[in-house]
């Protein structure tokens, strides 16, 4: 606001004058009355809840600046509703887009703000229903709520008619007994019981939607570990846990050193990625570019299915020592080094060569003009591109379509106007609704709605490397004569 005074707690600036005038005083001067210590303590606890209320009047600040962001995010929608219609209008009627306009405005603020897809679709549907969602937008914009807890009930109201949503609305978000805040505990309870409560026969419905949606998923985490996640239905989950719990105990009575977490971790692991859980053969045939599970020491004679396929790249001087540059695994991850030559060096491993230019570490092209793609062009276009060439899309190529940057049959089908673009981006493109093209570089220029350019590159498999990781150092002295 122009010409007015910002509070001091939105200042940072002046926030330790602040808190030196407000607190130095009692935190370092006792009273000259009475015991010393004790007023140092009562000092000590006023200026703690002093820093509290701060806490509270900064949180309460947030939410209502969340409030305006909501709005923002419903204006834009709005805005690119109109775009959307006017491109739709233009490809004329009975040609069916599997893109929504909420896909195309979630993309346009992910790309803009570097937040998550799927956070932002959150947002935007709390956004562009303020009717619906009344209640939580004024409590919102009073302060006195989060955003985090009402897109929260806005999701768990999402199937509930409007009166039955306002009603779970004003019960979950009543205050605590004494006028506070209900814990987090308390408020995912209470929201799970007034839903149930609200609309019990629809339960078995949104059960029944909850099943459709099952997937599984998985992220690397640090230090070379990962966390798989697996969407099922209850049943299914207590039985996998179950029989994993039964088999590690079993395991563990017969002397197997690892502990319980370990055991059923690496009883799932080695059933999954093998077959059977002890990771051994499957009794199938295995096809020769596939790497055979790790044995992991659980009960045998488990009837399985071929093995996993793990993809990891490794760069010619990792793989020699000379470098220390961590490794990537496509489309989840990078571990160390040392991880790298470990799993490269793995009983069944599979070793393909990956040429790559030293100068820009793209993948090399191969030479063919067939008028489709043949396996040696889809193999050359996912190695270049590595990842989907959508803006801001880390989907692996192997797992996208491949495109005609300028549509066949006015572009040809060749290397350089074939793309790996994840099954959304493509629509996207094809719709019309963001448009791309190639620089002579190589990188894919892309235009959206709003007028916003986003340029992808490919594959730089030699990344790692420039980071500037340091050389691996020599197992040996310099002065050792042979062998080393």
């Amino acid at each position: 606001m122009k010409g007015a005074e910002m509070p001091p707690y939105l200042c940072a600036s002046s926030y330790p004058s602040v808190l030196e005038a407000s607190w130095g005083s009692r935190v370092s001067s006792p009273s000259a009355c009475g015991d010393a210590k004790v007023e140092r303590f009562r000092g000590l606890a006023d200026a703690a809840s002093d820093g509290l209320a701060r806490i509270q009047e900064l949180e309460a600040a947030k939410a209502r600046i969340e409030s305006q962001l909501l709005e923002a995010y419903g204006f834009l929608h709005t805005v690119q509703e109109q775009q959307f219609g006017a491109v739709m209008a233009s490809r004329g009627h009975g040609k069916v887009v599997p893109v929504s306009v909420d896909q195309v405005v979630a993309k346009e603020i992910a790309l803009a703000t570097g937040l998550g897809e799927g956070e932002v679709s959150r947002r935007l549907h709390l956004a562009t229903r303020p009717r619906r969602h009344r209640l939580l937008r004024a409590e919102l914009a009073a302060g006195r709520t989060s955003l985090s807890r009402a897109l929260a009930v806005a999701e768990a109201t999402a199937s509930l008619p409007d009166a039955a949503a306002a009603d779970v609305e004003s019960a979950v978000l009543a205050p605590a007994r004494d006028g506070g805040p209900v814990s987090a505990a308390t408020f995912r309870q209470r929201l799970r019981r007034c839903v149930l409560a609200a609309d019990s026969r629809g339960a078995d419905e949104r059960r029944a939607s909850a099943q459709a949606s099952r997937t599984a998923y998985g992220r690397l985490t640090e230090d070379g570990m990962g966390v798989l996640t697996l969407v099922m239905t209850a049943e299914r989950v207590v039985g996998i846990l179950d029989r994993a719990d039964a088999a590690a105990r079993a395991l563990r009575a017969t002397g197997d050193p690892r502990t319980l977490d370990q055991l059923r971790s690496d009883f799932i692991g080695d059933t999954l990625l093998s077959g059977r859980p002890d990771g051994g053969p499957t009794g199938l045939q295995v096809p020769p570019d596939v790497t055979p599970g790790v044995t992991s020491g659980a009960e045998p004679g488990w009837p399985g299915m071929p093995a996993a396929r793990v993809w990891i790249v490794v760069p010619f001087a990792v793989a020699a020592g000379t470098s220390e540059a961590p490794c990537e695994l496509p489309g989840h991850g990078w571990v160390t080094a040392a991880h790298a030559r470990q799993i490269m060096t793995a009983p069944g491993s599979v070793w393909q060569r990956l040429a790559v230019d030293v100068d820009t570490g793209r993948a090399l092209e191969l030479s063919t003009e067939s008028y489709t793609p043949t396996a040696a062009m889809v193999a050359a276009v996912r190695a270049r591109d590595g990842v989907c060439r959508g803006p801001g899309c880390e989907v692996p190529a192997g797992r996208c379509d491949l495109d005609h940057e300028v549509p066949w049959p006015a572009g040809p089908t060749t290397l350089a106007n074939l793309h790996a673009k994840h099954r959304r981006c493509h629509n996207t493109k094809t719709s019309g609704l963001f448009r791309s093209r190639l620089l002579a570089d190589g990188g894919l220029a892309w235009t959206t709605l709003a007028g916003r350019e986003y340029v992808t590159y490919p594959k730089d498999w030699l990344e790692a490397l420039r980071d500037g990781a340091e050389p691996a150092r020599p197992t040996s002295a310099p002065d050792d004569s042979p062998p080393f």
